[in-house]
């Protein structure tokens, strides 16, 4: 989840600074650097923290944001860590846990199995290496209820091209729960995708350097460059609340949606989703987050702005950015083959080129059989004769 939520956080805030700097070149012909607002032209913090009661050390993420003039913005593609800080967790039963740095910016228990505690206050505070001390919201480890359904739904979506509108089949993962008691509950999941895919059996041959003429060609690979699954996690931010649920349960929430040209339904698929229960405030954190990277690029859309959580700096007027939080979690997993839906096959290696030649350059080639004989076909990209440059080979132990 961390890693998730580091990617959209991070493309918020990088948003703001793409902004800025449009904005300086489109207002002026003359070159102009307007008097910006201190915030910035500073670094400030980002946290972003979560403990569950599931087995696992406690893990924190440290960053930096980066002034709008900052040379960083146009050569990196992530926030700078923050490294050689102080972090620990506290609870409301007088226990603390410091975490230590075990790669750039990550914090960690030295104890692995971990579990934080349902009922039980936890506390994030940081001291960084300029002197200035952080502290979170003391943040309730909230029950979460069951999940009552993980499930899929097929539909059809009309898809426009450039000659006429036609039908594609698409597949919804919805979520079904409820909130045990009369109360507003706020919901958020996050998932992982597992999926089993292929190398192609054939493959488009180009004869010859510069000649047009091609074939179709069968492909005979090694298994464990043919055969392999790939694992994601979810990318957007998955939150909602039952203020206007009926009976306050929460019906049909859509989690993904998969359609072609997609390879992840060709074999077999399997969804790990998870169920937190956050208090308000960081709903609504979230949803601002959400909103922001969703809603921004019309004249008439909100600007994007910093949107602080729940951290604060104790020993100054520097704001920081980010979120900690607790959560008891509850897990379900479903798998969806073949015979259970009729969307399109894809291919995630409709690019790749072949031909009977070996390119100059870093070419790689693969045995496969043309009008019943054994020849030699090749690739510029190593990503399409190898399946593990994408997956792995080796077979989850979850898979059924």
């Amino acid at each position: 989840m961390l890693d998730t939520f580091r990617k959209i956080f991070n493309n918020h805030y990088r948003l703001i600074s793409i902004c800025s700097l449009f904005i300086l070149l489109m207002t002026c012909v003359e070159p102009f650097r307007p008097s910006l607002d201190e915030q910035d032209t500073q670094n400030l913090l980002v946290v972003e923290g979560l403990i569950t009661d599931e087995p696992g050390p406690f893990r924190v993420s440290l960053t930096s944001t980066i002034p709008v003039y900052d040379e960083w913005n146009t050569v990196n593609s992530d926030y700078p860590p923050v490294s050689g800080a102080a972090v620990q967790i506290v609870d409301d039963k007088g226990n603390s846990y410091l975490l230590y740095e075990n790669e750039a910016g990550w914090y960690e228990t030295e104890e692995k199995n971990l579990q934080g505690f349902p009922g039980n206050n936890y506390t994030l505070m940081i001291s960084t290496p300029d002197g200035r001390q952080y502290e979170s919201s003391t943040i309730l480890m909230q029950e979460t209820p069951e999940i009552d359904s993980v499930y899929h739904k097929e539909i059809k979506r009309i898809h426009f091209d450039l000659e006429a509108p036609y039908e594609e089949n698409w597949l919804h993962i919805l979520v079904d729960t409820r909130a045990e008691a009369a109360i507003t509950t706020y919901f958020k999941w996050d998932f992982e995708e597992t999926w089993e895919f292929e190398m192609p059996t054939y493959v488009e041959v180009s004869h010859g350097l510069e000649g047009p003429q091609t074939s179709i060609e069968n492909i005979d690979l090694e298994w464990e460059r043919e055969h392999c699954w790939f694992s994601e996690s979810s990318s957007s931010i998955l939150i909602t609340s039952t203020v206007n649920a009926l009976d306050n349960k929460i019906n049909g929430f859509i989690l993904q949606l998969i359609g072609p040209p997609d390879d992840r339904l060709n074999i077999e698929y399997s969804i790990l989703v998870k169920q937190y229960v956050i208090d308000r405030n960081l709903y609504n954190f979230f949803k601002r987050i959400r909103e922001s990277n969703e809603e921004i690029g019309g004249i008439y859309e909100k600007s994007p702005a910093k949107i602080a959580g729940n951290i604060q700096c104790c020993n100054g007027e520097t704001e920081a950015l980010g979120y900690f939080m607790a959560s008891e979690t509850k897990t379900k997993r479903i798998y969806i083959t073949p015979d259970e839906h009729s969307v399109i096959k894809g291919t995630a290696y409709g690019n790749c080129g072949w031909t009977d030649s070996p390119p100059r350059y870093h070419s790689w080639p693969v045995y496969g059989t043309y009008n019943g004989g054994r020849t030699t076909v090749w690739s510029d990209n190593r990503y399409c004769t190898d399946c593990r440059l994408r997956g792995s080979n080796v077979r989850p132990d979850f898979w059924e």
